[in-house]
């Protein structure tokens, strides 16, 4: 009789225990469902409520106690606290929809402002030319030619600027976009070379100058100068007209027979004058005695 009270009352407290144990408890009563939504790294979190547990929060999030404490590097001997995160999943990240560009309008620059530009100033410049002087005369003439191997040198005191050789066809040589200030042009002279102008000059240029200078030579014989006659009255003596001055011509035979017929009558002409001047006086002499 003894024994049977004890297994009843042994009965009735397993069955207790059992109906304790499946009675929903207070505290998972007043615990939330874990949001099922992944932060923007993809994971997703369950908040620990007061007198919560590691294994129940493991089943209230679908998954085991060793994958919960794998995913949150804990051991069943962690003491947790309500209000603290434990991580229950880890899934892909939400994708994000990218907002459309709107076109952005490309920035125009404005239209850059005229200007005036001044136009560059004169280029300062020496041009040289050599040619065979035909006529003498110091100047080239367009049918004088150009002549060749002549050498030029450019220089002014602080050393020379240029050295130029001609060829006969390709001149004049220029010299451009000199500076202002005084420069001294030499040319080369031959043996039988004859200058008929100065071959060693100086020249003076201000800025925007441009200066052409010729220099002439003859080889050989000298060149006869140009040479103009003008008409004269057959009584007047003709006279040629050089390039120097006017030479009047030695006299002709006819002109001398001329001068010698008339000098016997100046002559006799002179004779009486003088006869009749001695005369005069002395009829005025006896005249006053």
């Amino acid at each position: 009789m003894v024994k049977s009270g004890v297994k009843q009352r042994w009965m009735w407290l397993m069955l207790f225990i059992g109906l304790w144990a499946l009675w929903p408890q207070p505290v998972l009563l007043a615990q939330t469902e874990p949001t099922a939504t992944p932060d923007a790294d993809g994971i997703i979190y369950a908040i620990v409520q007061p007198n919560d547990s590691l294994w129940a929060i493991a089943a209230r999030s679908g998954i085991s106690l060793t994958e919960l404490l794998d995913l949150n590097n804990l051991t069943e001997s962690a003491l947790i606290q309500p209000g603290d995160r434990l991580i229950v999943a880890i899934v892909a990240p939400p994708e994000t929809a990218t907002p459309e560009a709107s076109p952005t309008a490309a920035a125009t620059r404005p239209p850059p402002t005229p200007s005036h530009t001044p136009p560059p100033p004169p280029l300062t410049v020496i041009c040289l030319v050599a040619f065979t002087d035909e006529n003498g005369n110091g100047e080239r003439e367009s049918v004088e030619p150009l002549q060749a191997d002549v050498a030029f040198t450019v220089f002014t005191s602080e050393g020379v600027v240029a050295n130029y050789v001609t060829n006969g066809f390709a001149e004049p040589y220029c010299l451009t976009d000199l500076t202002p200030g005084n420069y001294q042009i030499t040319r080369s002279v031959g043996r039988t070379e004859t200058l008929t102008n100065s071959g060693n000059r100086t020249v003076v240029l201000n800025a925007g100058d441009q200066v052409m200078l010729g220099f002439g030579s003859f080889i050989g014989a000298t060149p006869l100068p140009t040479v103009a006659v003008t008409a004269v009255s057959p009584t007047q003596p003709a006279v040629v007209i050089g390039n120097e001055a006017d030479t009047p011509l030695a006299d002709t035979p006819s002109s001398a027979a001329e001068n010698s017929a008339g000098r016997p009558f100046l002559i006799g002409a002179g004779i009486l004058i003088g006869i009749l001047l001695m005369a005069t006086a002395v009829y005025l002499g006896r005249k006053r005695t």
